[in-house]
């Protein structure tokens, strides 16, 4: 009996693994591995716990729509809501997603329209139909659901931490129509925001810094690092408050010119990538805020503080507090460590990303 149960979890591992090696290859092999994997699930209630079946129909919900197969894709967004998957926001703005990439606005509208309805203080709903429609041109219609998403984000404290990226895509929908940046795109939240909470990163202790905003030397110590890292909600202000960043290559493109906020975070992906190869064990990011940040600097810093040093320490400091650090990588199908919502395999852990 007990060698039939180590027979069955090696058969699951040996699963498991073919699964994450076909995600790498052509997307139509990817297919018939996840449907393979979710026959077998289908037979085999185990399998269908260890592997997560919910997870292998989000999947392919994204393969199909990748392969243009948009009904198949359809059925299986609307499988994940009679499953109960659970997501956010609602699992049914899935079809209203691939709806809006394929042009069936008018379908696409009556899903967001109803999930905004049945949850209507959820900013994701109104961030996720916003990108959507701006991915696709669409931006009177990007404008109106990114100005809902803010205003929430305002309203709230932003305690999603969305108000960054909310920022950067209402201003390029702004941008597209020829209009002018109003009141609302500088508002500042009237609630403090939360500090994000993941207690699985012990803290690091202190190593060789470079100038760049969350680099770190390489070094063969065997020690857990956490990189300084500027989040999208104060990344606007890094000019003033950061000057010696003014030649940081995770800042500036090849001119010399300052880059997006996204822009930034795929690079520090890049360099957080580099550190792992490297041999750095147990990453982490500690987001740079002002609020946070100010008065420990006047508890902490010397008379005349090295910047790039002085953002070192902060951030091993405030890794002795896991809850305070992002994992760095998270899982595929988590939240991006970056704060954009998206998941991690869609967002900064994309294939492409810079190295």
């Amino acid at each position: 009996m007990r060698h039939d149960v180590a027979v069955r979890t090696e058969d699951l591992d040996r699963l498991e693994a073919e699964i994450r090696q076909a995600n790498r290859g052509p997307a139509a092999q990817y297919v018939e591995v996840l449907e393979h994997a979710i026959a077998t699930c289908e037979g085999d209630a185990a399998a269908g716990e260890y592997l997560d079946v919910g997870e292998l129909h989000s999947e392919l919900v994204e393969v199909y729509d990748r392969l243009g197969r948009v009904e198949e894709a359809l059925r299986e967004a609307d499988l994940l809501v009679e499953l109960g998957y659970r997501s956010q926001p609602d699992p049914r703005c899935r079809r209203a997603e691939i709806l809006t990439r394929h042009g069936r606005l008018a379908e696409a509208a009556e899903i967001w329209e109803a999930v905004a309805a049945d949850t209507p203080d959820d900013v994701w709903v109104y961030n996720n139909a916003g990108l959507e429609y701006g991915a696709i041109g669409e931006h009177e219609l990007a404008l109106d659901w990114l100005t809902r998403a803010l205003e929430i984000a305002v309203g709230t404290g932003d305690p999603e931490r969305l108000l960054g990226q909310l920022r950067d895509l209402r201003g390029a929908s702004l941008a597209e129509l020829g209009r002018d940046p109003d009141e609302l795109q500088s508002a500042t939240p009237s609630l403090p925001s939360p500090a994000r909470r993941d207690p699985s990163i012990r803290p690091q202790t202190d190593r060789p810094i470079d100038r760049d905003a969350g680099a770190v030397a390489e070094s063969p110590v065997q020690m857990p690092v956490a990189l300084a890292w500027l989040p999208a909600d104060e990344y606007a202000e890094w000019p003033q408050r950061w000057p010696d960043l003014s030649d940081s290559s995770l800042l500036h493109d090849e001119d010399g010119k300052p880059v997006t906020h996204v822009a930034y975070c795929r690079r520090m992906e890049g360099r957080l990538r580099a550190h792992s190869e490297a041999g750095m064990p147990r990453l982490s990011v500690v987001p740079v805020r002002a609020a946070e940040f100010n008065p420990w600097v006047a508890d902490n810093a010397p008379d005349e503080p090295d910047p790039a040093q002085l953002r070192a320490q902060y951030a091993a400091d405030v890794a002795r507090d896991p809850s305070r650090t992002v994992t760095w990588p998270p899982g595929r199908n988590d939240p991006c460590w970056c704060d954009s919502g998206r998941k991690y395999k869609k967002c900064c852990g994309a294939p492409g990303v810079p190295q």
